[in-house]
């Protein structure tokens, strides 16, 4: 059970991370429209212009409540090498937004950046499974730390497209690994991993009422790069990273059929993005039987208006972490 003190930290990160995004959003906004910075909404019938790379104002309040818990006394390690691999993964997102990396790129970057986590996170080697136990792992779990961090982002930035579907289902995701946080917490680690968190959670609640539907800024590739990192490496750290498995599941499973149906890594920009009626209602992209994806099938089922495909799209994320909670309830017993 953690102290009342360290809910306090959990609070007061969230809180500065959602006034921060919340405040800075605003003239983002308006910086990016003056700066020709923007995107085209390709699923509204009048396609209109909307600011890019409003990932910026998210990490600017993870980053903020990072600075403040480590001056509040968590571990200054630990909250430096955490801050260090969240904004290295920003950056890359950022150049992809401005030079579009290449599909392997990419990932390769991602990789390289989560390096720095092996400082703090290689001296524990294993694996907890739920209901199965600890897996030993050894020297083999060094490469697998990076590996991590470059899957969990690289998965986030796949699973984006919608209006509020990336801060909506991340704030879900990220909502679920702080119940399980909270049960599992790991003595070796405290509450550094929560306050990872805490602190992406208040930054993407702060940046919702911007980005839903309809959207007036897009995430771009430096908040999903940034998001994804951030869950990754909260995972790591706490050691709960096969119940981030499962919370992610819609993440994964997305990811899976972009790569089973074309054979290789691709950017979802080299194919046709999802179409659009006359009425207002989406359709699978013409690509669908190329590129297959989580949103795509489920429009091919149903078509369906933008917000109603979100809203199916965040009822699997709540499905998939109540799973994973429901299974660190489980551990306990």
């Amino acid at each position: 059970m953690i102290s009342n003190y360290s809910f306090f930290l959990l609070f007061v990160s969230a809180l500065l991370s959602f006034v921060v995004t919340f405040a800075a959003t605003p003239p983002l906004i308006r910086r990016m429209k003056s700066a020709g910075v923007f995107g085209v909404d390709v699923h509204k019938t009048d396609k209109p212009k909307v600011s890019e790379m409003g990932g910026f104002a998210i990490y600017a309040g993870f980053a903020a409540a990072l600075v403040l818990a480590a001056f509040l006394g968590l571990n200054l390690a630990l909250m430096t090498v955490a801050l260090l691999v969240v904004t290295l993964s920003a950056m890359v997102g950022a150049l992809d937004d401005v030079m579009h990396l290449g599909a392997k790129e990419k990932p390769l970057l991602g990789y390289l950046v989560g390096i720095p986590l092996i400082l703090t996170a290689g001296n524990d080697p294993y694996l907890f499974f739920p209901l199965l136990g600890t897996v030993w792992l050894g020297l083999a779990w060094l490469p697998i730390v990076p590996f991590g961090v470059t899957a969990g982002a690289n998965a986030a930035n796949t699973f984006a497209g919608f209006n509020g579907m990336e801060t909506g289902c991340g704030a879900i995701v990220t909502f679920s690994l702080i119940i399980i946080g909270v049960i599992l917490l790991s003595p070796t680690n405290g509450i550094g991993g929560l306050v990872m968190l805490a602190a992406l959670f208040g930054a993407l609640v702060g940046f919702f009422p911007y980005n839903r539907y309809p959207a007036r800024i897009f995430t771009g590739d430096v908040g999903t790069l940034c998001m994804g990192s951030a869950i990754a490496v909260a995972a790591i750290t706490l050691k709960i990273e096969v119940f981030a498995v499962i919370a992610l599941l819609p993440y994964i499973v997305n990811y899976a059929m972009v790569l089973l149906s074309v054979g290789r890594i691709t950017e979802s920009h080299q194919f046709t993005a999802t179409q659009i009626t006359s009425d207002g209602y989406l359709t699978p992209s013409k690509s669908y039987e190329i590129r297959k994806n989580l949103p795509d099938f489920i429009l091919s089922k149903r078509p369906m208006k933008e917000p109603q495909l979100v809203r199916t799209l965040w009822t699997l994320c709540i499905a998939s972490g109540v799973i994973s909670v429901l299974l660190a309830i489980l551990a306990t017993f």
